[in-house]
């Protein structure tokens, strides 16, 4: 027998099942309506409290309701939404509200089943209604495990409601909604009451107990406001066809009229007592504080909505809420602004009003220093402040100074390791020289004796070298080549030597030198290798310029100017002919004159004549006939009939348009222009600005039009074949048609309309006279153009910072014609007689050449040098920086004390408040700060007033130190001159006084020349290590040669007889262990005497020569060593080391003989470098 624990289990698992049942029913129903799936029944009760199902459930049913469905997760709370548009579906289909569930029974989940069971109610009534799907009966369908029964339970025991009842929701929804049950058919539509019989049977199967079998059908009514009970017609439903007597009394219509009236009075009671008691209950204390937590909670509930509504409105609007943030900052920040601006404009005014007098009185102060040629001290002291702006001003100046110095020293060691180099460039020479000489001495005189081989050697050493060469190894050749590099140097770095050769030889009739000037413009362009790189372009600029301004010396107008044809124009337009500039003619010519040669039918004739002419021959040609024309016609004549007239007239358009794209394709080519053509442009217009200052702009343009299109466009348009514009050539009828395209370019460039003689052009004076204007904008627009220093980059150092020398190719005949004409020209070229090219001409002696002497055509190469090179560190440097140090000085002293002038403040006494001061001013001027800034103060400190003596630190001294080295240096510049010696020192007041009213411009150029000399000094230092390692090339050339030469020789051991003086000379060696390396002779000065060799020994008698022994050894690569030794010497002997260079150097430097041996010897210096040669290095 089960225990009453079981059955009651099983009674809760009962129930479980079916409200699981009733879910799935659910959950089905709303799949079929929505035909999508949902989530399971287990999980359904928790995935239906966000609405979303039921909303997509109101949407399918009534779906103008649901505007939208809410499934943001991050705002839960609007999830209500979906619920309260499910409830207005609900109200649209008129579901009774007695099936409604609450909000908060989904939301909170405090009652699902009532959920489940409003959806069963709405699935009847849609069904009902055909909207929907009926729901099915699922009891005895579904299985769930024990477990999800017994959580079921759990969560329905967690409810703590009355389970719905699920089977009458059918038979409740048509009592609610006043209509028959629809699993019945209604007997009339029309029927207000009608009675039901009880099925007793059925009640007691469903175990309803408790009525009488005798109790009538209960009577239902329908549902009415009215109280009263009013009589109606009533309708009778005899359920079986044989009725009891009971069943006739209770039918009866006097029975079912009294249990009406009964029914009444038992309702007006139980309504009134239900009445009596809700007033109670609502006038009870308790009822009324629940009504007011209620109201409290909902209250709450409505605020908390309104503000999450409110947070949510603000977190949408966030961009909204930054613009009115910015609105309000901006508006406060224009307030705080503007309140600033009142105060600084009442300020302003307060201070303008305060500082006018005081402004007044600085102007005046400020006038008085710019204007007055000697300013006071005090005027001076006033506006000394304003050095103080920038205390690094004196800084740039030291640090300008020290580039100054750096970059002298740097040119210094470059020079020296220039001659270095060429010392030993010289000596490999002669030591090619003295190797070659000796093999060809050996090769041509095998058959001679020794003294022949040495006579032959002698000769070969002491021939001469040609004077018309400069390709000799001898110091005269070297030293004439270094005179005629130093030469063209000289004329191309200073082109006012040229530009008044030429100027004046241009003038001269060179009589007996056929093609004389042509010689010199072309010697001049070799000079300037035809401007093929930039330093020669560069330099080659500067001489047409010094030319202009030499030619227009004896120029009186510009008329004059006009018919005339000057050199610069000469040398301009042959050097932008070259390759180059050919590019620049080919990219702006070819294609428009391309397009005018290839068109065979253009004919830009414009005489009616020749147009009348050709027309007969085309008639006459066409139809084989003579034309009825007359064969001469005059140009009126010509033009009167029709077809001349139109041809003409088309001539004259084409020509228009022809000369409008040449026009065109011309002035777009401001950039492409070569620069040497635009710089001699603007020259040309300064100078004829600045010569002739009474002519018009006009005037001066139609000038320069001559010279850049006449002299230089022209000839490329007319022969475009010479200028390899195009390589075809040309008919003769398009070169008239470029004839005639050049005429009307040149006629526009000038400025000037057609006259009279040209009248049958005057029809295009218009557009001549508005392309003039065009041109004439054109021509200035080409004359702004940089100085050639900028464009180029070119400044004075730019050569000595140079790696390679610059060369020069040309003939000795241009070089020595070129000397010539000059040496006779000196008088123009140089009239002072006492510049450097006087100096240079002066040692080269006499040119050369002469009328009728036969001079090389072959070119050499000149390697240029700078004469000046050769300076030692400029002194006016060294005194430069002293006034530097000087000014430093004289503005400490002028802040510290005053006086009438500066040498009467060197001359007061010293208190102790001026050394205090200038304490204060050393804090300040040097205290310690950065790295950077304490080298910048250490080198403002350190005062170097000899380069030999330790530097002064003004850190260390006083104030009357300061004063006194101060006043020394002005007296020291006052010696050297540097300043006026009768003004009490004014000019070095006048020199501070520069620096503070021109301390912008100063800034701004030393700035300037500090980059450049900086630029400068880099290179230089490149420079320095090139020549240091060509330098190191050529010693371990020279080095590494002599040692092959004499490790060669010294392989080779030479047989020795016996018992000669050679060989005892070695086998004594031997036995010493002294061997020399290389090798070691033994002669008698009788032997060497007889070779030429040793010319004298001093103070001995040639007959005694043979007792004077003399060894020559190497054991050292280079260093040839040579002992005697004489019993009457008084010393055992005499040894002397002498280096192979040194005899090479003496040799090219001419020196025939030299003495060794402490003086004692004199010996022939070539014999004794062909003795060396042949013993040590000859192979």
């Amino acid at each position: 027998m089960k225990s009453s624990q079981w059955m009651d289990q099983q009674r809760s698992n009962l129930l479980a099942y079916e409200y699981l049942c009733h879910i799935g029913e659910a959950k089905e129903w709303i799949e079929a309506c929505l035909e999508e799936e949902i989530d399971s029944i287990i999980k359904l009760e928790e995935s239906m409290r966000d609405g979303i199902v039921l909303a997509k459930l109101a949407g399918w049913f009534a779906p103008h309701v649901v505007s939208r469905i809410v499934t943001d997760t991050k705002h839960k709370f609007l999830h209500s939404e979906n619920i309260n548009a499910f409830f207005k579906a609900l109200s649209v289909v008129r579901l009774p509200q007695i099936f409604w569930f609450e909000l908060t029974d989904l939301y909170d989940k405090k009652n699902i089943p009532k959920v489940i069971f409003c959806i069963h109610a709405l699935s009847h009534l849609l069904s009902r209604r055909n909207m929907a799907p009926s729901i099915k009966d699922l009891f005895n369908e579904l299985h769930f495990t024990s477990e999800e029964l017994a959580a079921a339970q759990r969560v329905l025991d967690s409810y703590n409601v009355v389970m719905p009842n699920f089977r009458n929701v059918g038979s409740s929804l048509s009592r609610e909604l006043n209509e028959p049950d629809y699993r019945s058919t209604p007997v009339d539509n029309e029927e207000q009451y009608h009675f039901r019989q009880i099925d007793m049977p059925h009640l007691i199967q469903r175990q309803y107990s408790g009525i009488s079998p005798a109790t009538p059908d209960l009577l239902v009514e329908s549902d009415t406001e009215e109280v009263e009970i009013k009589k109606e017609t009533m309708v009778f439903k005899t359920v079986k066809p044989f009725q009891t007597p009971e069943q006739v009394f209770w039918s009866a219509p006097e029975t079912v009229e009294k249990v009406k009236v009964c029914q009444a009075a038992v309702r007006t009671w139980l309504d009134r007592r239900a009445f009596e008691h809700v007033q109670q209950v609502h006038q009870s204390t308790f009822f009324q504080s629940r009504i007011q937590h209620i109201q409290a909670q909902a209250r709450g509930v409505l605020c908390r909505r309104e503000l999450e509504t409110k947070k949510i409105t603000f977190e949408t609007s966030e961009d909204h809420i930054l613009k009115l943030q910015t609105a309000c900052r901006s508006f406060l920040t224009r307030k705080r602004l503007q309140n600033l601006l009142d105060q600084y404009k009442q300020e302003v005014a307060l201070a303008s009003q305060q500082g006018h007098a005081k402004n007044q009185w600085l102007e005046g102060q400020l006038s008085q220093l710019t204007t007055d040629n000697n300013p006071s001290v005090n005027t001076v002291k006033n506006f000394i402040h304003l050095l103080d702006d920038n205390r690094l001003d004196f800084d740039s100046e030291i640090a300008l100074e020290d580039l100054r110095q750096g970059v002298i020293q740097h040119i210094k060691e470059n020079n020296q390791l220039e001659s270095h180099v060429g010392t030993i460039d010289i000596q490999i020479a002669l030591l090619v020289r003295n190797a070659i000489t000796i093999d060809e001495v050996l090769k041509t005189t095998g058959a001679f004796n020794k003294k022949q081989q040495q006579r032959r050697f002698s000769q070969m050493a002491n021939a001469s070298t040609s004077p018309l060469t400069l390709r000799g190894v001898d110091k005269e050749s070297r030293q004439k080549l270094e005179l005629y590099q130093q030469l063209v140097y000289l004329l191309q770095t200073e082109p006012k030597y040229l530009a008044r050769f030429m100027s004046i030889t241009s003038e001269q009739d060179l009589g007996g030198h056929s093609n004389g000037h042509k010689r010199i413009e072309s010697t001049v362009l070799s000079l300037f290798g035809y401007a093929t790189n930039i330093r020669e372009e560069y330099l080659l600029i500067k001489l047409c310029m010094y030319c202009i301004a030499e030619e227009m010396k004896f120029v009186k107008d510009t008329q004059e100017f006009m018919r005339g044809n000057y050199t610069f124009m000469k040398l301009v337009v042959q050097t932008n002919r070259g390759a180059k500039e050919r590019e620049f003619f080919r990219k702006l010519l070819t294609p428009l004159i391309t397009q005018v040669v290839n068109d065979d039918l253009l004919d830009l004739s414009t005489d009616p004549v020749s147009i009348y002419n050709n027309a007969i021959n085309e008639e006459e040609s066409r139809t084989g006939m003579p034309s009825q024309r007359k064969p001469t016609a005059t140009s009126r004549e010509a033009l009167s009939f029709p077809d001349i007239r139109e041809t003409f007239v088309t001539h004259l358009r084409n020509l228009r348009e022809t000369t409008e794209n040449f026009l065109a394709a011309i002035t777009s080519a401001t950039d492409q222009v070569p620069y040497g053509i635009r710089i001699v442009a603007r020259e040309l217009r300064l100078v004829l600005e600045e010569n002739f200052p009474n002519e018009g702009p006009d005037r001066i343009v139609k000038i320069l039009g001559n010279f850049i299109y006449y002299r230089y466009l022209n000839p490329a348009i007319v022969a475009p074949e010479q200028y390899d514009v195009i390589d075809d050539n040309i008919h003769p009828v398009q070169r008239k048609n470029l004839a005639e395209i050049s005429k009307m370019l040149q006629q526009i460039s000038s400025g000037k309309v057609f006259a009279a003689d040209d009248m049958f052009l005057a029809p295009l004076n218009d557009y001549v006279y508005n392309a003039g204007k065009r041109f004439y904008d054109w021509f200035m627009k080409l004359t702004d153009v940089e100085d050639p220093e900028t464009y180029f980059s070119m400044d004075p150092l730019s050569d000595m910072a140079r790696t390679n020398k610059p060369l020069v190719y040309i003939s000795p005949y241009e070089l020595y014609y070129l000397h010539y004409m000059i040496e006779n020209n000196m008088d123009t070229v140089e009239p002072e007689h006492n510049g450097m090219l006087t100096d240079v001409l002066r040692q080269m002696g006499p040119s050369p050449y002469g009328p009728g002497s036969e001079l090389s055509e072959t070119v050499i190469c000149l390697t240029l040098s700078n004469r000046a090179q050769d300076i030692p560190l400029d002194p006016a440097a060294r005194l430069q920086q002293l006034l530097v140090d000087t000014k430093r000085l004289v503005v400490y002293v002028i802040k510290i004390q005053s006086g009438n002038n500066l040498r009467t403040i060197f001359k007061q006494p010293i208190q102790q408040e001026h050394e205090d001061t200038w304490s204060t001013i050393k804090k300040e001027e040097f205290s310690e700060g950065t790295d950077k800034e304490h080298i910048i103060r250490n080198k403002r400190r350190l005062l170097r007033l000899n380069p030999n003596d330790p530097p002064v630190d003004l850190l260390s001294i006083t104030f009357y130190q300061l004063k006194t080295i101060a006043h020394r240096l002005v007296l020291h510049l006052e010696k050297c001159k540097v300043i006026a010696d009768n003004n009490d020192f004014q000019d070095m007041l006048n020199m501070i006084a520069q620096a503070i009213t021109g301390k912008a411009s100063q800034r701004r150029q030393r700035d300037k020349e500090i980059g450049k000399l900086t630029h400068s000094l880099d290179h230089l230092i490149q420079k320095k290590n090139y020549l240091t390692e060509q330098r190191t090339q050529y010693e371990d050339y020279l080095n590494g040669s002599m040692s092959i030469m004499a490790t060669k020789r010294g392989k080779k051991h030479r047989f020795l007889l016996p018992f000669t003086r050679q060989y005892n000379h070695i086998k004594g060696l031997q036995k010493q262990g002294l061997v020399p390396k290389y090798g070691s002779y033994k002669y008698t000065a009788r032997q060497l005497y007889d070779r030429g060799i040793v010319i004298e020994i001093v103070g001995i008698d040639k007959k005694l020569y043979d007792r004077i022994p003399i060894i020559l050894s190497m054991n050292q690569v280079g260093i040839i060593t040579i002992e005697g030794s004489y019993s009457g010497w008084g010393i055992s002997s005499v040894q002397v080391d002498l280096r192979y260079e040194f005899l090479l150097q003496t040799q090219f430097e001419g020196v025939q003989t030299m003495r060794v041996l402490d003086g004692m010897a004199k010996v022939n210096v070539n014999l004794l470098i062909y003795l060396i040669n042949k013993k040590f290095y000859s192979s």
